[in-house]
């Protein structure tokens, strides 16, 4: 049993095992573990800060149904193994409006629920949904909370369509949601952006520099790697497994489709790709189904012969993501672009495929510095700077590890981990403990 000597010391200093017997992390999130964001960008930080801080965390959770029953099971085993308690809850679609109010109602009663029942010495809120939740549950029962706040969710909600600015209805909801935000940032005890835009932002805000914390949305170089050795018959496997010639240049896109994605403006790009280099060929890697893509591919007037469209499990992108020349991502641009930091770059990055995206997100421009031949930047959505940067990366000669090696001390999971232990570190203080 761990002394009071021991407990007075420095989490840092303190050994694990005698920490877990004491603190216990609360973690929120209206994403599910069962989603491709939940295996990329959630569950390695519940599972690394677990081994790296010696917390113990529950996490709430909303999963979706279908993907419950063909993965729910085995990664509830799987967690309970690792000794995390998971409180998984239905995700509601319908009615659009009132089934989120009542989700949002389900997260507080049972975040109050494990409060009463468990010894939780700290909140860790993934975005606004769960945020607010945690700031409600914090002013009731006093335990510090992190708000996780990623980009700006209203704003990116209106600027999308998803809120129309002509809708009386959505004007309020978004009123309502910027001064919940800054609520949220005035009660957290740390918050948690994307992007150094982002922080700087918030400084302008008044937001004390100590009590925010950059962590762009990283990727494990660990997962996504294959050996140089291995490479190039893996690259000819997929690509005969997508029926693409071996020496055809292929651009890929690597995620959902809907309001958060220009992919009219992408497949702009990729017809001027086109028409630089005849043998071309587009790789949408997605869960969305084929008519979905289809209905932008044929507005856009490309031959479908040239389209591939696989949904891939996450376990499997790594190689197939060998399959590619290079990838695509753009966003809307608006205010909100500021704070957002696409979770597939990172992942790109690892495997050494080189991204075309738009100068105006997060800290691309910034990332374009660090890594030499990693980000090829369009400055606007117009053809003219497509011609530009499709004939730059038409002559790129790749070499091979260079993107990995450039980007991992910046992208990679431990890079993340470090920071998030630094914030916990300090929000866990041993005399916190011991009130518990």
């Amino acid at each position: 049993m761990a002394t009071k000597v021991q407990l007075l010391c420095k989490l840092k200093d303190v050994p694990a095992g005698v920490i877990l017997l004491f603190v216990r992390v609360l973690y929120l999130t209206y994403d599910g573990l069962l989603d491709p964001l939940g295996g990329s960008q959630i569950l390695p930080y519940v599972r690394g800060l677990q081994q790296a801080v010696g917390v113990s965390f529950s996490v709430i959770s909303f999963e979706k149904p279908e993907r419950w029953a063909k993965e729910g099971p085995t990664l509830e085993a799987q967690l309970t193994t690792e000794g995390i308690a998971w409180y998984p809850l239905r995700f509601s679609r319908r009615p659009p409006l009132l089934s989120k109010a009542y989700d949002l109602w389900r997260l507080h009663r049972t975040g109050a629920q494990l409060l009463h029942k468990q010894r939780i010495a700290l909140l860790h809120a993934r975005s606004y949904v769960a945020g607010w939740v945690a700031h409600k549950l914090s002013q009731r029962y006093g335990v510090p909370w992190i708000f996780d706040m990623r980009g700006f969710w209203a704003d990116e909600r209106r600027e999308t369509g998803a809120w129309p600015a002509h809708s009386p209805f959505y004007r309020t909801l978004y009123r309502i949601w910027k001064r919940r935000e800054k609520a949220m940032l005035r009660s957290a005890a740390h918050s948690i952006v994307l992007t150094e835009a982002a922080r700087e932002l918030l400084l302008s805000w008044g937001l004390p520099p100590d009590r925010i914390t950059v962590i762009p949305c990283v990727a494990d170089y660990t997962h996504f790697h294959l050996p140089p050795s291995e490479r190039s018959l893996a690259r000819q496997h997929y690509r005969a497994a997508l029926d693409i010639p071996p020496h055809a240049y292929v651009l890929g896109y690597v995620g959902s489709l809907g309001p958060l994605y220009e992919v009219r403006e992408m497949l702009r790009f990729f017809r001027v790709l086109r028409s630089l280099k005849e043998e071309t060929y587009m790789v949408f890697y997605t869960p969305a189904a084929e008519e979905a893509v289809l209905r932008y591919w044929d507005e856009a007037g490309l031959p479908r012969s040239a389209l591939r469209v696989r949904f891939v499990p996450r376990r499997e992108l790594p190689a197939y993501l060998l399959a590619l020349d290079s990838s695509i991502i753009f966003c809307p641009s608006g205010f909100s672009r500021v704070g957002s930091s696409p979770t597939r770059i990172a992942e790109l990055l690892a495997m050494d495929i080189p991204v075309v995206a738009q100068a105006d997100l997060g800290d691309h421009v910034a990332l374009a510095a660090q890594i030499p031949g990693g980000l090829y930047l369009c400055e606007r959505f117009d053809e003219a700077v497509y011609y530009q940067v499709a004939r730059r990366l038409l002559e790129r000669e790749p070499s091979a590890s260079l993107l990995r090696e450039a980007s991992a001390p910046l992208l990679s999971l431990p890079v993340g981990l470090q920071r998030y232990k630094s914030v916990y570190e300090r929000l866990l203080s041993p005399a916190r403990v011991l009130t518990k």
